[in-house]
């Protein structure tokens, strides 16, 4: 019979797979926008473009709050790394886990923001 401890180690090493996983197939998404953004931008007006950027403040809003979130997330990481290395601070599993759900949201964030560019530029092609 496994102990408490090693039951836990299994459930988040089991939610740390998922969680990339899912970060995979999101970044997949992501990347498929991506490239058929750039397909379409090489097509379309850039005065169009710039007119539908800055004339939709809910655009302008959505896209800084997804990229200032990913941000935020990056940097807690960034910094908490720092402190491993210089304090010599030892990463339990469980935080192990909460970065690759931060990674996860922030994939997810800019995907987010490459799909709100899709609808923007797909509407005028």
């Amino acid at each position: 019979m496994y102990s408490n401890g090693v039951i836990m180690s299994n459930t988040l090493h089991t939610l740390s797979i998922l969680v990339n996983i899912l970060s995979i197939i999101v970044a997949l998404i992501g990347l498929l926008l991506v490239i058929m953004n750039w397909m379409v931008w090489k097509k379309t007006s850039m005065n169009i473009i710039k007119a539908r950027v800055f004339l939709d403040k809910k655009f302008l809003e959505k896209t800084w709050f997804y990229v200032v979130c990913a941000g935020a997330l990056i940097t807690f990481r960034r910094i908490y790394r720092y402190l491993e290395l210089t304090a010599d601070l030892n990463v339990s599993s469980n935080m192990e886990v909460l970065f690759d759900i931060f990674g996860f949201f922030v994939i997810l964030l800019l995907v987010l923001v490459a799909y709100e560019w899709y609808k923007l530029i797909q509407s005028h092609s």
